[in-house]
């Protein structure tokens, strides 16, 4: 993780660590059992960081357990996020981390992201659970011209990419898919 980053804002991820561990055993959001594992996800989250960290809004479809939205909102104070997720108990733990963390840079949106009647914004981002043709066509209209959509995506994921112009960056059994002018 870049130690910019991991300096400045270490005791929030701490934080979001304990935080998710206390509701998973309630919850079950994920599968993670240990803050080794959650910090795993955090430093996949914040691994393109350098490609996006001045982007003005953004927002993150499907946020769930806060990954990469809620860690992407911490490491970029300047950045107004959007936080797309309609189950409620996770909008509800999504809405808690960010009064106890202090983001006033993050909105929680309890809605899916076709209804959620957002402004287009410079970037949206995603773990993409749904294929990468239908994140595409739901996300669209809400990427302002010019825009990238950042999906963080599986090792299968060059598959679904068809003739889309994109970037990647792989790392491991992740592959980081930059899509960029949808609406160019």
């Amino acid at each position: 993780m870049n130690g910019e980053w991991r300096m400045e804002n270490k005791k929030k991820f701490e934080k979001f660590a304990n935080e998710l561990l206390k509701w998973n055993k309630t919850h079950k959001f994920t599968n993670y059992t240990s803050k080794e594992e959650i910090f795993e996800q955090i430093e996949d989250s914040l691994y393109p960081l350098d490609k996006i960290k001045d982007k003005k809004n953004a927002v993150d479809i499907g946020t769930g357990a806060g990954f990469p939205g809620l860690v992407l909102a911490i490491a970029m104070p300047e950045t107004k996020w959007y936080l797309v997720e309609p189950l409620k108990k996770r909008y509800s733990f999504l809405n808690y981390l960010k009064i106890i963390l202090g983001l006033k840079n993050v909105t929680v949106i309890p809605k899916r992201i076709e209804n959620s009647g957002l402004n287009p914004v410079e970037l949206i981002t995603t773990r993409a659970v749904m294929p990468t043709k239908k994140i595409i066509e739901l996300s669209t209209p809400f990427l302002q011209k010019n825009g990238t959509i950042l999906l963080y995506k599986g090792s299968n994921a060059l598959n679904e990419l068809e003739n889309l112009k994109a970037s990647i960056i792989n790392r491991g059994n992740r592959n980081y898919i930059f899509i960029k002018d949808m609406n160019g």
